[in-house]
């Protein structure tokens, strides 16, 4: 098995400072000693494999990171395992470049075929770096089940496989939902090579990836995307089948910077709803339909932030609250506190709900996942305006009696949670509309 990262520079210490005890080395000989090849690290939010030159996006998923593209590795020279055991499919080059590499089993870990047989797995065994870059991992089986795990309470009942499929590259199956890529996996439709040497399972309808796991002599565990199951699953297949590989890493890396662009790529299926002169765009969130971005119908009780009408533009009018109660268009209403409440526990996070763009640098990263696109509109206070690119705050139909504080949605920039508040009545908040259930 490879050396751990740790282990491998401690020895090299090791061996340095014998030899400096022994010739009187300078600093800059140290320097030289104790050198060690560098052969992975996150660089400009990519990891950079100095194996090969090879570069992987990264996403960062339930506390830990694991690679948004397959493993390409492919140095059969320094890695002798690998000769003859791993592929292209349907021996396509061009395919490696765009899917990575298919491996088996023994390849994946780095094992001869014989010790691949006899290789143990339990609860407690360490984590297996196989062909993985240094400092990166095969997955076990439970770092899949927690991947599993995270993405279902997190996704808002929607399949997992939905979630972690890449929204291209996928056969339409209509009877499964269309792929979101929701938390960045781009779980990519690379198919398998077969065990007969000749035969590839279809890309655009499966994706197969190994695990660290043994089963018996002959097959080893798995974990599997395809086109018309909306759910990630676990198998386990023959060792000398070609499948994908991603690696991950527990390592703490710091405040690494990773791509969030695929936020941007998240279907949300928008509607279009014209009222007096705006288009709004509508989405379904759990059942209920609703506005995706603030009015902006002018009525008496409404000003746009500062008395800009720029901010009107980008982040709709304020409104008191009795204003709020009647500038819904027809067949449309303000929010109660339970819709918002269900929006809050669907969404599972106040970030799920905010914009990714608009918000003040200090915030926390908005995901924007189910396109309710929440922009910082910030309010208004007696004569004052405040928290523009801070705050977004949304009056609710609570079923009050109180002519003088009723509730508000509140999403703010240092906070990942949604916060229902008591507010004055003569404050003026954002409106996002609700349809009428027919």
């Amino acid at each position: 098995m490879n050396l751990s990262f740790g282990l491998k520079q401690g020895l090299l210490l090791s061996v340095s400072a014998m030899l400096c005890s022994l010739v009187a080395c300078t600093s800059d000989d140290e320097t030289v000693l104790a050198y060690y090849p560098k052969t992975a690290e996150i660089k400009d939010g990519k990891l950079v494999d100095y194996r090969d030159g090879n570069e992987y996006g990264i996403a960062k998923i339930g506390g830990v990171y694991w690679m948004t593209e397959n493993l390409r590795y492919a140095d059969s020279s320094s890695t002798k395992n690998l000769k003859g055991n791993s592929w292209c499919y349907n021996n396509d080059k061009k395919e490696c470049t765009k899917n990575g590499r298919l491996y088996s089993w023994t390849a994946a870990m780095d094992l001869t075929a014989e010790k691949g047989k006899q290789f143990k797995t339990d609860f407690f065994y360490e984590n297996v770096q196989g062909i993985c870059p240094e400092g990166w991992f095969i997955p076990k089986s439970s770092d899949w089940r927690k991947l599993l795990e995270y993405v279902e309470a997190h996704n808002g009942g929607e399949g997992s496989g939905t979630s972690l499929k890449s929204v291209d590259g996928w056969d339409e199956v209509d009877s499964v939902a269309a792929p979101t890529n929701r938390f960045g996996f781009y779980g990519t439709a690379s198919g398998r090579r077969n065990n007969d040497g000749e035969t590839f399972m279809k890309k655009g309808q499966h994706a197969f990836f190994w695990t660290s796991d043994n089963n018996d002599e002959g097959t080893a565990h798995g974990w599997t995307l395809h086109s018309d199951v909306d759910a990630l699953q676990e198998g386990f297949y023959y060792k000398d089948h070609g499948l994908s590989v991603r690696c991950m890493s527990t390592h703490n890396y710091g405040n690494v910077k990773l791509d969030s662009s695929y936020l941007e790529n998240i279907p949300h299926n928008y509607g279009t709803l014209k009222y007096e002169g705006e288009k709004y765009r509508t989405v379904k969130i759990a059942e209920l339909t609703w506005m995706a971005d603030n009015m902006n119908y002018e009525v008496k009780g409404s000003h746009c932030y500062n008395d800009d009408k720029d901010n009107c533009s980008k982040y709709g009018r304020l409104y008191t609250y009795e204003a709020a109660k009647s500038v819904c268009p027809e067949g449309w209403r303000l929010p109660t506190s339970s819709e918002f409440k269900k929006l809050i526990m669907v969404s599972g996070s106040g970030a799920s709900l905010r914009s990714t763009k608009g918000w003040t640098d200090k915030a926390t990263r908005g995901l924007n996942f189910w396109g309710f696109d929440a922009k910082p509109a910030g309010g208004k206070e007696n004569s004052d305006y405040f928290d523009l690119k801070m705050s977004a705050y949304f009056w609710m139909n609570d079923g009050s009696q109180n002519d003088d504080v009723v509730s508000a949605l509140w999403l703010n920039y240092y906070n990942t949670n949604a916060e229902i508040v008591n507010r004055s009545t003569s404050n003026e908040f954002s409106v996002r509309c609700v349809k009428e259930e027919e």
